[in-house]
């Protein structure tokens, strides 16, 4: 049965259902739009759980909740704190319901998807990052409280993006992948604490320039930590005969669990890390000096060219820089396998810059987060940003980037 708006504003204006309900609507909002539209879509609600009712009441009748047989008869109603209609957001909106339960119509449907969708871009922007102050302004703006980031709810958003790591990290590799670039860094649980988690990070790079974050974890640099992640990764279908190089920096343990899983020959050391740590044991008065020929090194023609250019250096620093010289020729042959790739691939697979800016945007959001105290708090956040990295880095190739 279809009911116009000119027959439901009647009925309200004249007050025979629900005496005084119009006048409390035009009280509460200062839009007396607002207030009419409130009370004909609760009219249309009202008529259409008469109509469910109909023949049900003192019939027995399978409680909605749990099949339990009961009488059925109206049992009072319940108030919707906020329901959003379209651009219209109404407070308190009133629904009738029986004993039995099950009572369902169109407007309660929507307003149940409109929530939904709200509570999402609500979860998205926190986990993106924002703090819960700036998450509420916005929806506030529009007369949209939102008062569900609260401690208990960021933490049902973190059991959610736990829940969607462990099936993550369990899902199948079907492609192969050229490059790994593999790295751990740590991460503030706590503000309050100066206790700091490990995380194992592992991107992979297929020939076309496809790059996806293929697994993380909580763990320590330690060989047997590393030894799990990349057999987590074999276990899944990763080829370790596809893959022509695996870029780390300079921690023990995983440059051990890669040379027993993919041969020295496969081992790049990041120049990065390298540089730094070369420079670190330069005199002072010689540090930006060497730093620039350093850099030079990495960017050669082809290694025979950075050969020559590595007998140079140390013709030129080996008694005046003797330290970071010898520090530069313990690692010349793991730091030169990249020139035996193209060279369109040189600029990303000689060093992890690639997880470091990952690990960059983890940190920019933990930052604001104050409720994430604890490591699965920190699984969640790290899942949600690999999930939006993951999607951005799907686009396109990387070599057009480069």
């Amino acid at each position: 049965m279809l009911y116009t708006t000119n027959t439901i504003l009647d009925q309200d204006f004249n007050k025979n259902s629900v005496p005084g309900r119009i006048d409390e609507l035009l009280a509460r909002y200062e839009d007396p739009v607002r207030a009419i539209v409130h009370r004909i879509l609760e009219e249309y609600v009202e008529r259409c759980f008469n109509e469910f009712m109909g023949s049900r009441i003192g019939v027995e009748i399978p409680r909605s909740t749990d099949g339990k047989l009961v009488k059925e008869y109206r049992n009072g109603g319940r108030e919707v704190k906020q329901a959003v209609i379209d651009t219209l957001v109404l407070n308190d909106f009133r629904i009738p319901r029986s004993r039995a339960g099950g009572f369902q119509t169109d407007i309660l449907v929507k307003l149940k998807h409109k929530a939904g969708i709200f509570a999402k871009m609500a979860r998205e922007m926190f986990v993106g990052g924002m703090s819960t102050r700036k998450v509420r302004r916005p929806f506030e703006q529009i007369g949209i409280n939102i008062s569900g980031l609260s401690k208990s709810t960021v933490s049902e958003i973190t059991k959610e993006l736990l829940q969607e790591y462990i099936r993550w990290i369990n899902r199948p590799i079907h492609q192969v992948y050229d490059y790994l670039i593999v790295d751990g860094v740590y991460v503030t649980i706590r503000k309050s604490s100066p206790r700091k988690a490990g995380t194992l990070m592992v991107i992979g790079i297929t020939n076309g320039g496809q790059k996806e974050v293929l697994h993380f974890t909580l763990g320590t640099e330690s060989e047997r930590h590393f030894d799990e992640v990349l057999q987590n990764l074999i276990r899944r279908g990763l080829k370790t005969e596809s893959v022509r190089l695996v870029i780390a920096d300079g921690s023990k343990g995983p440059i051990n669990s890669i040379v027993n899983h993919f041969g020295r020959e496969k081992l790049q050391r990041c120049t990065v890390h390298k540089t730094r740590n070369i420079i670190d044991k330069c005199p002072k008065n010689l540090q930006d000096e060497l730093r620039a020929r350093i850099n030079r090194t990495w960017n050669q023609t082809s290694r025979l060219e950075a050969e020559r250019y590595i007998d140079v250096l140390v013709e030129e620093y080996g008694e005046v820089a003797r330290r970071a010289i010898d520090c530069l020729l313990e690692d010349r042959n793991d730091l030169l396998n990249f020139y035996g790739m193209p060279s369109s691939h040189w600029k990303t697979i000689r060093s992890t810059n690639l997880i470091e800016r990952v690990i960059h945007e983890v940190r920019r959001r933990t930052k604001v987060m104050c409720t994430i105290d604890s490591e699965k708090g920190c699984y969640g956040i790290v899942m949600g940003v690999v999930r939006e990295q993951n999607i951005r880095w799907g686009k396109r190739s990387h070599w057009r980037e480069s």
